[in-house]
């Protein structure tokens, strides 16, 4: 029963513009990460300003603008602030636009209220987890096109930071880099699933798909903010930094997921964090909607 809901639900998305909207969102966003800064002047350029001022010579000086380090930063900048609006676009709208018709009822009773509601909660997890991993699949198949690969640096640049990244990576052997961005487009498709999943739990108690948009996106810049303001208190002593406050900031930060694969040691903490995200924002909304009388939905 709840199969068959999912795959309705995928349906109804996948047929319509919010979907395709965030892919295409989710890939100009990526294009606004900053990339390279310029310590002479302090001026700061993302993905598509580089495109723009640098031709190939000096792009070719510094290992920054090599396209597998523009993969790796794509996930910062306005897609950081923007992915809770990124990864509840395509499924938000749907979800409202249905309450507001009144066919809900019409849904459930072909169903019940726990398999109806729950598949709308996995759908709509998944769905926020592949646009935004679509998008960043796009934005890396683009700068690969876009950018100078690293085979194409001098001898001394790229064996410089192919020891970085194997220092980085110390699980991943020289010339995987492919393993890497797996990893990467992994860690995009949780990066988005779990920003889906509080604004799916809100849909159970706001109807106004404005609302349900927008309430989040001030949510996780609270957090944001909380999380720099424990790093800073941490950090306030040079000579005694408290390692374990920087450590709950660094697992609590809402961009974790989108490095995961450069956490270390506090990876599974991360996921462990992020999974009660997404288990207690289900209980929300499934306690929420279950509670809920009949009264046209």
């Amino acid at each position: 029963m709840i199969i068959r809901n999912v795959k309705t639900n995928f349906y109804k998305i996948l047929t319509g513009y919010g979907f395709y909207i965030c892919i295409i969102f989710t890939t100009i966003l990526c294009f606004t990460a900053n990339v390279y800064e310029d310590f002479e002047t302090g001026n700061k350029y993302s993905a598509i300003m580089s495109i723009i001022n640098f031709d190939k010579d000096f792009m070719l000086s510094n290992t920054n603008f090599c396209s597998f380090e523009i993969m790796r930063r794509g996930a910062g900048s306005w897609l950081s602030m923007f992915i809770p609006l990124v990864a509840a676009f395509s499924f938000v709208p749907l979800v409202c636009n249905e309450y507001e018709a009144k066919s809900v009822r019409f849904e459930v009773f072909r169903s019940s209220k726990l398999s109806f509601h729950l598949s709308k909660f996995i759908t709509a997890c998944l769905c926020g987890g592949i646009a935004v991993m679509l998008g960043f699949s796009l934005f890396t198949l683009t700068e690969y096109a876009l950018f100078p690969n690293i085979n194409e640096y001098s001898f001394d640049l790229k064996n410089n930071y192919e020891e970085m990244l194997q220092y980085q990576y110390i699980d991943i052997t020289q010339g995987n880099d492919f393993i890497i961005i797996m990893r990467k487009f992994r860690d995009m498709f949780l990066y988005g699933a779990v920003n889906a999943a509080p604004v799916i739990m809100l849909t159970s108690i706001i109807r106004n798909k404005y609302l349900v948009l927008c309430i989040p996106f001030f949510f996780k810049y609270t957090i944001n903010q909380t999380c720099i303001k424990l790093q800073s208190q941490a950090a306030k002593s040079m000579e005694n930094i408290d390692v374990n406050i920087l450590n709950i900031s660094s697992i609590i930060n809402p961009d974790a997921l989108s490095y995961l694969s450069d956490y270390g040691k506090n990876r599974n903490l991360v996921l462990i964090y992020n999974g009660i995200t997404i288990i207690i924002s289900a209980a929300i909304y499934l306690i929420s909607c279950n509670r809920r009388f009949d009264i046209g939905e």
